[in-house]
């Protein structure tokens, strides 16, 4: 009877095999890897769901073949100057890439610098949520020894600072077409003081990455750690704070030329404020997109800003249209030449040492994450 007893509490308390097996899978790396893998492609699913029905809403209010028509109208001039404003926009990326990267330390050339940024766009444009970007700091690492976490921390700071800066602004804009006078004004105030976000932040959260101890890890928390390091040290720079959100509103800029261009050349009266206001959110609103080249929820917010703005819904779908064209195939050939050309990206010899988000220090690793870039520029071309 003791015996029994006493094995009862023991029974109760002990888990059976079968529950650590099941522990086991759920707290080991594979499961949460699995799971996480679950969880991302559930997303993309419903992302792509979301902008696949967001194209079907928008052909079933507008005839097709009418936007043709209307596309039509615009002249050969309106098309080549719209396509060469894409020539600043790509030199202001640039050079504001090139900010970035001389603050780490580290001088790209200029032609390969923006080889590389035309690569990574369009690998972006190919990817879900524009992801293909992320090739851009094993490029740089092959052909100019940049450690990847510095080049990780550019790209980053690059991409979440443009899409933040891309909603604000934007945001700004179509409250001056949406919301009254006052209270328009009270939302532009607030957009200017998030345009220094990015610094306020950087000063409001370095003491979470003050250990320095913690950053020469090995792996890929040592290499995350490393790249919050960088990243922290363009948000804390001023200059570049400021440098990079100059560069930027000018990109905005001269894309809201670009559509106000291609809208005159339709015979639609758009001001300047739509225009840009229409790049800026559709833009930020396609980053997130699960189609290629953003597809979907940009057109959507292109076309709904052009028609508050005063173009017509077959005009602003028609610019929509044509924006795709002045900007997307001659940028998406260049990127795709600027693949073929930098070629699979290779280790020089000393670049083991520059580490990388998960220690990568091998010949077999980086060709693993790199060898299907001229690929993929095949598919673009």
């Amino acid at each position: 009877m003791r015996s029994a007893a006493a094995a009862e509490p023991g029974a109760v308390l002990s888990p059976s095999r079968a529950d650590r097996a099941r522990l086991t899978r759920a707290t080991s790396p594979r499961g949460w890897r699995s799971r996480r893998r679950l969880v991302v492609t559930g997303v993309q699913l419903a992302v792509l769901a979301v902008s696949a029905a967001a194209i079907a809403g928008l052909l079933r209010q507008v005839n097709p073949l009418a936007v043709v028509r209307q596309s039509g109208h615009a002249s050969w001039d309106v098309l080549a100057l719209a396509i060469a404003l894409d020539v600043p926009v790509t030199l202001l990326r640039g050079v504001r890439t090139r900010v970035l990267l001389v603050r780490l330390g580290h001088r790209v050339p200029w032609r390969r610098l923006y080889g590389v940024n035309l690569a990574g766009q369009t690998l972006s444009w190919l990817t879900p949520a524009a992801a293909g970007d992320l090739a851009r700091p094993w490029m740089w690492r092959s052909h100019d020894r940049v450690p990847v976490e510095a080049g990780v921390a550019a790209v980053l700071y690059e991409r979440v600072v443009s899409i933040a800066m891309m909603g604000i602004v934007g945001g700004a804009l179509a409250a001056l077409i949406y919301l009254p006078l006052p209270a328009a004004a009270g939302v532009v105030a607030a957009a200017a003081a998030l345009l220094v976000a990015p610094w306020w932040i950087a000063h409001a959260v370095r003491r979470a990455f003050s250990g320095g101890a913690s950053r020469s890890r090995a792996g890929l928390i040592g290499g995350g750690l490393r790249a919050a390091g960088r990243l922290e040290e363009l948000a804390l720079s001023a200059r570049v704070v400021a440098g990079f959100a100059g560069l930027t509103l000018a990109v905005f800029l001269v894309s809201g030329l670009q559509i106000l261009l291609l809208a005159h050349g339709m015979g639609a009266s758009v001001p300047l404020d739509v225009a840009v206001a229409a790049f800026c959110i559709s833009q930020a609103a396609g980053s997130v997109s699960a189609l290629p080249f953003g597809a979907g929820a940009g057109d959507v917010v292109t076309v709904a800003l052009l028609q508050a703005g005063g173009a017509g819904l077959v005009g602003a779908t028609a610019v929509d249209v044509l924006m795709r064209l002045v900007v997307t195939l001659p940028l998406g050939l260049a990127g795709s030449g600027a693949l073929l050309l930098l070629g699979r990206p290779r280790l020089q010899p000393g670049t083991a040492a520059g580490g990388g988000l998960e220690g990568i220090g091998t010949d077999s690793v980086l060709r693993k994450d790199v060898a299907a870039a001229p690929a993929v520029a095949g598919r673009a071309a």
